[in-house]
């Protein structure tokens, strides 16, 4: 299990960096720049933690965190169909999915063994 939660955790420090460069990269506009800048930031400080000293409150700052990346192209209101929007849902998507696996497998019981 810690073999796994090192992996996510630097998938979600890779995705982080990917989204704070994005916007120097790939010319974002203000509002999708300074959501891939906080959030990136945001990311990277927290899986970083994370690797070095496990806590449940790192997966749902994560979980928190995707969801707003995942969700900030149609808050913000970013250009239709533009990388700013894709870059979003990739890594806000993977990033929700990677912290509601780690957030499942926390709380799942331990398996029932029926003689």
């Amino acid at each position: 299990m810690e073999h796994w939660r090192s992996q996510t955790n630097l998938l979600n420090t890779m995705f982080g960096l990917l989204l704070f460069v994005s916007p120097w990269l790939l010319g974002f506009s203000d509002a999708a720049a300074w959501s891939a800048w906080i959030s990136g930031a945001v990311l990277v400080a927290v899986s970083l933690t994370a690797i070095k000293h496990f806590s449940e409150w790192e997966e749902w700052v994560d979980l928190v965190v995707g969801a707003w990346i995942l969700a900030a192209p149609w808050t913000l209101n970013f250009p239709a169909d533009s990388t700013q929007v894709k870059i979003h849902v990739l890594a806000g998507g993977i990033v929700v999915i990677l912290a509601a696996v780690e957030l499942w497998q926390e709380h799942r019981g331990p398996p029932q063994v029926s003689a």
